[in-house]
């Protein structure tokens, strides 16, 4: 207990928050500082190149998954922790790949 738990996230985190936090009607200077503290402390986990991205395509292609989910279920894979979220499609489909839990 009160221990410290990291997050791992792709680089395209922040972004997907500021997307959904004015796609809900956020002020978008508010969503821009939030979004900015974000990216100052999201470090590249994946550092895609091209065999990451084959991978990260195949399992796109195999969970039939959007690209951005897919590569969160790989990240998941690569570091083998549980990749925690919300998202039905995401749990139905990622499930198969890795362990998908809901917050």
């Amino acid at each position: 207990m009160g221990g410290v738990d990291d997050a791992v996230v792709p680089i395209i985190f922040p972004i997907e928050v500021a997307a959904s936090l004015t796609r809900v009607g956020e002020d978008v200077g508010v969503v821009r500082k939030y979004v900015d503290a974000l990216l100052n402390v999201v470090e590249d986990m994946t550092g895609v190149g091209s065999l990451r991205a084959r991978q990260i395509r195949d399992v796109a292609i195999a969970s039939r998954l959007r690209a951005a989910d897919a590569m969160y279920v790989w990240l998941a894979i690569r570091e083998q922790v549980p990749l925690v979220t919300l998202d039905r499609e995401l749990i139905e489909r990622g499930s198969s790949f890795c362990n998908v839990i809901e917050p």
